[in-house]
């Protein structure tokens, strides 16, 4: 069984469920509900942006890095095929929410929160600190509720902020396909 750093920090946070409702209903909700409104809010920057399309394209950007960070996490976790602590440790772990029994790592929620989170801030849009708290909260609820190790998040969060920089980096040459995708959204009064 693993009792290194990465084992013994889930530990600690995972123990701090089963205390107090309130907190572990929080947790609950961050862990598996929040990044639901966090790419919500990423989708409201195309419809709530002035006719520049900045919002539009950092919406793009953001579903692009969503997208491309999820097929990344899939094949990370058919090569390395880590078990989530509640399944490694099945009496020292409180599971507080559904989780999947796939590789544990990387975390998904921390990759497509993070990638949405870095697309706000590097792009500074408005409410750019909010996306970061929540994927900081989301980040850190996967642990607490028993579903990640803490690397686990956080090879997340550095993939899904490696997305969001990757496609400011190439925004240049993918200004023509956002472009179309904007043009046809606004032909069928999507945009």
């Amino acid at each position: 069984m693993d009792h290194g750093w990465n084992w013994q920090i889930a530990q600690a946070i995972n123990g701090l469920s089963g205390h107090v409702a309130a907190v572990d209903a929080l947790m609950r909700v961050a862990a598996s509900d929040l990044i639901f409104l966090l790419i919500l809010g990423a989708a409201l920057w195309w419809l709530l942006t002035p006719a520049d399309d900045i919002g539009k394209t950092a919406a793009l950007a953001a579903g692009v890095a969503v997208f491309a960070g999820q097929v990344v996490n899939l094949a990370i976790g058919h090569f390395i095929d880590i078990p989530r602590p509640f399944i490694a440790h099945p009496q020292q772990v409180r599971l507080l929410v559904q989780a999947a029994h796939d590789s544990s790592f990387p975390s998904d929620h921390a990759t497509a929160a993070f990638s949405v989170a870095a697309t706000a801030l590097l792009r500074t849009l408005p409410g750019r600190w909010l996306f970061l708290a929540a994927a900081l909260l989301i980040a850190l609820a996967r642990v607490y509720v028993g579903a990640h190790y803490p690397l686990d998040v956080i090879v997340g969060a550095a993939l899904g902020t490696f997305w969001a920089i990757t496609l400011l980096i190439l925004e240049p040459r993918l200004q023509v396909p956002y472009h179309r995708v904007i043009a046809v959204a606004r032909r069928l009064r999507l945009a």
